[in-house]
């Protein structure tokens, strides 16, 4: 459904100006505390809350993680590119050389027809298992402090990382952090856009959310440009969504947790968030 074309099917008082809107006359837009009516003429464009300027998590450091990879099973896809990018301003690429584990009788063949999705054009291809152990040092390095790592779908990207890891003879996240403590604190903004307007008809691809919140994604499906936007959008969604910002670190976490289990109640298969501790099989 276009969003500019949503009536609304109730009578209701026109949020700007006050008047009686007979129901099926006006337009719906979707503010901080739900649905507004509006007279036609008096409706704003469709978008977003406008952002605020208030405290919250998405002013504290945050790092966001995405990959490119051979497709969407964890436990038998491989990672061919990550990055990561910083509200500080940090910034690390890599490209697995995935040819270099072709002597691994359980990848070769796959490796060979499965190209690197979009990989970053300014970094040099690295061993997998060494780019991967630094890029599993930074993000627990990250999450050691607790503060939150943004992860577009984090069930897709840490259960692929969490297998690879193990395909690599290498510790997983979960192992490297403290006991009992879980990989976290996550904020996965596919869950807070799902949560902040549940019924935004449209897509919920990260171009399609990024082009709500009004974020640049140059380059969708490389790691660089969709860490870099989905950071962005996390950021977004907190300016304009006062409560959910306010909710601390912990609590946003264990929240998302809630709001994903709703989200996929008519998907019982799908992957636990923030992640699925599947091992690694033969692609």
């Amino acid at each position: 459904m276009n969003p500019e074309a949503r009536a609304n099917a109730y009578d209701a008082p026109c949020a700007r100006c006050g008047d009686l809107v007979p129901a099926g006359t006006g337009l719906l837009r979707h503010g901080r505390r739900g649905w507004d009516v509006y007279h036609r003429e008096h409706a704003p464009a469709p978008g977003p809350p406008a952002a605020g300027d208030h405290p919250g998590w998405h002013r504290r450091r945050l790092l966001s993680l995405d990959i490119g990879s051979t497709g969407n099973r964890p436990e038998r896809d491989r990672i061919t590119g990550a990055a990561v990018r910083g509200s500080d301003g940090t910034a690390r690429d890599w490209v697995l050389d995935l040819g270099s584990d072709l002597h691994h009788s359980d990848v070769g063949s796959k490796i060979q027809h499965s190209p690197p999705s979009s990989p970053s054009p300014t970094s040099s291809p690295s061993p997998p298992a060494q780019a991967l152990e630094e890029l599993a040092t930074l993000l627990t390095d990250h999450l050691a402090s607790r503060e939150l790592l943004v992860v577009w779908y984090a069930p897709h990207v840490l259960s692929t990382l969490h297998a690879e890891l193990l395909r690599h003879s290498l510790t997983p996240l979960v192992d490297r952090l403290p006991e009992g403590g879980g990989v976290a604190p996550i904020c996965d903004p596919l869950v807070l856009d799902r949560h902040v307007d549940r019924y935004r008809p449209g897509g919920r691809s990260l171009p399609a959310v990024a082009e709500w919140y009004g974020v640049p994604h140059e380059r969708p499906g490389d790691p660089a440009s969709d860490a870099e936007a989905a950071l962005l959008v996390a950021g977004v969604v907190a300016a304009s969504y006062p409560a959910v910002a306010r909710l601390s670190r912990p609590v946003l976490h264990a929240e998302q947790m809630i709001w994903y289990a709703e989200q996929m109640e008519r998907h019982p298969d799908a992957p636990a968030w923030p992640f699925e501790p599947v091992e690694p099989v033969a692609g």
